[in-house]
């Protein structure tokens, strides 16, 4: 029982990785790629909240509250040495695993508001895309988007980034890197100018 327990803790994980790798690979390169077949990019909130990263940040949300309430409730004698210290060090840790897990979470709220409704279509024979924001279309063909500027907290343990994409006509629009098929976007139009912009927090306003 132990082995089988070991053995669908460690393999089904690795397993479920490796299909999506080839998944993925399949989907963006070569004659299935979006530049050839058409496809249909978009995100629920089941799946942009349901992630790895984010049930890891909420274990350590939680870990970190246990710490805050041990740190004014769990007894400490005397004659241990120095129970303030051994205080203000449990303290301390908890607010540091309370803060970064709060950090990420509000601002995969914050973006969650530029990916919600979001639609990305690809149309290889026209060689367009068509982006849909909840009631509004926007039609994207080669010279439409004049540049791009691509915000991140780089260096961050965990590396958090949105795009910003300049219209020839004036307008923009902001897509976070949770967005499912953004990249597609640069694969369309490569020759985009491109800037980079380092953001310790990279709330999008």
């Amino acid at each position: 029982m132990e082995t089988l327990i070991i053995f669908l803790g460690v393999f089904v994980p690795v397993g479920w990785g490796i299909w999506r790798l080839v998944r993925h690979t399949r989907d963006t390169i070569g004659t299935n790629s979006p530049v050839k077949v058409k496809r249909n990019y978009q995100i629920d909130a089941w799946a942009y909240f349901l992630t790895f990263d984010n049930a890891f940040l909420c274990l350590v949300l939680i870990a970190g509250s246990f710490f805050l309430v041990a740190a004014f409730t769990i007894p400490m004698a005397p004659d241990t040495g120095y129970p303030f210290v051994g205080r203000l060090l449990l303290f301390s840790l908890s607010c540091i695993m309370i803060g970064l897990s709060l950090y990420v979470l509000l601002i995969d709220a914050n973006h969650w508001k530029y990916a919600e409704g979001v639609i990305i279509e690809t149309f290889p024979e026209e060689h367009e895309l068509e982006l849909t924001f909840g009631d509004s279309r926007l039609r994207l063909k080669e010279g439409d988007i004049t540049r791009v500027l691509i915000t991140s907290n780089e260096g961050a343990k965990m590396t958090i980034t949105y795009t910003t994409y300049y219209l020839a006509n004036g307008d923009f629009f902001i897509l976070p890197y949770k967005m499912p098929g953004a990249w597609v976007i640069q694969e369309y139009f490569k020759k985009i100018p491109t800037e980079f912009k380092r953001k310790r927090f990279p709330f999008i306003p």
